[in-house]
């Protein structure tokens, strides 16, 4: 008589699970250290891409108002009342470039004040913006996170035409670490006049 032989059950064998076991768990902890990895990377980039914002936004505001004062005052008094005033610009207000008297040099046009202040919020100290021309007043948050100092930020105008707004934000990313940057701008107006 002839043995048959019966086909296999198609289980796994305690040894093949073991392996099988050992190779899934070091697999999950190398995805899982990636994971961590990846989450601490991305917490601090956008520390520092907070901290990085500071300039450009400060640069998008604050050379254009320079360049079409007739004057700039540090502090400077009138338009808002918010916060501490550190800068006042005063310049014309054209609807566009195209209309007659539209030069800034003219005397003609209607004069519209930019107010430069920091402002309080909670814990935060902000550098905020406000457009005052005419009837409308336009407020913009211009750094939402100033390093809590003494005169910060500061606006250098001994050196009129050329004025300096340099300013301090906290590094988020790093313990009592800060940037400071400095914007600088020429006034394009011949008659631009400053009072420290």
């Amino acid at each position: 008589m002839r043995r048959v032989e019966r086909a296999s059950d198609g289980g796994f064998t305690l040894t093949e699970l073991l392996v099988a076991i050992t190779i899934l768990g070091i697999i999950v902890v190398a995805i899982g250290a990636m994971i961590t990895t990846a989450f601490r990377t991305s917490t601090s980039v956008s520390a520092e891409l907070q901290g990085s914002r500071g300039p450009k936004v400060v640069s998008r505001y604050w050379v254009p108002d320079v360049e079409q004062a007739k004057s700039v005052t540090a502090p400077g008094t009138g338009c808002v009342t918010e916060g501490t005033r550190i800068a006042t610009i005063v310049s014309h207000n054209y609807p566009s470039a195209f209309v007659d008297g539209a030069d800034p040099s003219d005397s003609a046009g209607q004069d519209r004040t930019v107010a430069w202040s920091v402002v309080t919020n909670g814990q935060r100290h902000q550098l905020v913006r406000n457009v005052c021309d005419g009837t409308t007043t336009t407020r913009n948050v211009v750094v939402s996170d100033l390093k809590d100092v003494s005169g910060n930020p500061s606006v250098e105008v001994s050196t009129a035409p050329r004025f300096t707004i340099t300013v301090t934000v906290p590094d988020r990313s790093r313990t009592n670490e800060e940037y400071q940057f400095s914007v600088t701008a020429m006034s394009q107006v011949t008659t631009t006049t400053s009072t420290p």
